[in-house]
């Protein structure tokens, strides 16, 4: 369901963002852009993700380390207004919420207008997700909270989806 969503996104016309791209084969419904931007908080993380292409194609890969701190920018080397699709996928799910807002103001950022943050999120406005939280899996995350505060940071947002787990996609 979620890489039928996320192919309505994909276009040759502007780079794409992945966080923490790990072993999912989204990665590959994002070949199209040029160039991929993978991201993650070391080199080691992204290399998986790398190793699935041709030597040709990683030259059009453009992976970068971030550090994340609420004190200082995390996305500072990735340049402005230029994605037209970012993709964190079980990324946030365990970040909690001082970090998700740093991202999410930060992304916004990134994005070129009408650009697309497609992410997944530990919602604790559903009963599963307060069980991982209570048992120390997730962070507390409140979809409500979460959804107001991208709407707060400029984002429209178009779609959400829940299935029977504790994700909001």
């Amino acid at each position: 369901f979620l890489r039928t969503r996320m192919k309505r996104y994909t276009s040759c016309r502007y780079p794409a963002m992945i966080i923490r791209p790990g072993l999912e084969n989204f990665i590959n419904d994002f070949v199209v852009f040029d160039p991929l931007y993978i991201i993650d908080r070391n080199y080691a993380m992204l290399e998986p993700a790398m190793a699935e292409f041709t030597p040709e194609y990683k030259r059009r890969l453009r992976p970068y380390t971030i550090t994340e701190t609420e004190d200082y920018p995390i996305l500072e080397k990735i340049p402005n207004n230029q994605f037209g699709v970012c993709l964190a996928y079980n990324f946030f799910n365990f970040k909690p919420f001082e970090i998700i807002k740093k991202y999410l103001e930060e992304i916004y950022q990134k994005l070129s207008p009408g650009g697309v943050l497609i992410m997944t999120f530990n919602d604790c406005d559903r009963e599963k997700a307060v069980k991982l939280a209570e048992m120390n899996y997730s962070p507390y995350t409140p979809g409500s909270l979460v959804i107001a505060l991208a709407q707060k940071v400029g984002y429209e947002v178009v779609y959400k989806h829940h299935d029977d787990g504790p994700s909001t996609r």
